[in-house]
């Protein structure tokens, strides 16, 4: 059963680093969309969703719970986000000609506590306090986003988000 899974999580990691890319180029083709015509409203929506915290607290949980062990929790949630990241700079370098080399260097150290925190969440399918830790983190993520933006279509947006989160950690998953 572990080689299937092992195999299963092999098959796993192009699919993750896959839409990491289409992830990247979306929050930055979102960030610099013109709004005026269907397509660049969505896209401007989209942006502005993923210039918060909250979408990406919820794909990483997503990512962690569904991962088959601890360690592939971080490390899945490590591809996603490296390949995200180099999408979003590389576009924004190549397509934008804009980068600050700070901001990268922050969110290359960022992906460290990403990967730990993935570790620690893989963890709420056998650690029931935990379970209620993330909900109560992810909760606060969510309300800071929706206060410091108050912007309707994003606020329907993580609540729809929210719901998501709290189907996958109130889930019940085997570890």
């Amino acid at each position: 059963m572990d080689n299937v899974k092992d195999k299963r999580e092999y098959t796993l990691v192009p699919a993750l680093a896959a839409l990491g890319i289409i992830f990247g180029v979306l929050a930055k083709a979102g960030d610099v969309a013109i709004q005026g015509s269907f397509f660049g409203n969505i896209l401007s929506s989209f942006g502005m969703v993923s210039s918060r915290l909250f979408i990406w607290a919820v794909i990483c949980t997503a990512i962690a719970i569904l991962s088959p062990n601890k360690i592939w929790s971080a490390v899945n949630v490590f591809l996603f986000l490296v390949t995200m990241l180099l999408a979003y700079y590389l576009y924004s370098h190549f397509i934008v000609e804009y980068l600050v080399w700070r901001v990268v260097k922050f969110w290359l150290i960022m992906l460290i506590p990403s990967m730990i925190s993935a570790f620690i969440v893989w963890h709420i399918k056998t650690i029931r306090i935990l379970k209620y830790v993330v909900i109560v983190l992810g909760t606060a993520i969510m309300i800071f986003d929706m206060v410091k933006e108050a912007i309707l279509i994003a606020m329907a947006i993580d609540v729809i988000l929210y719901a998501v989160f709290l189907y996958l950690v109130l889930s019940k998953r085997r570890p």
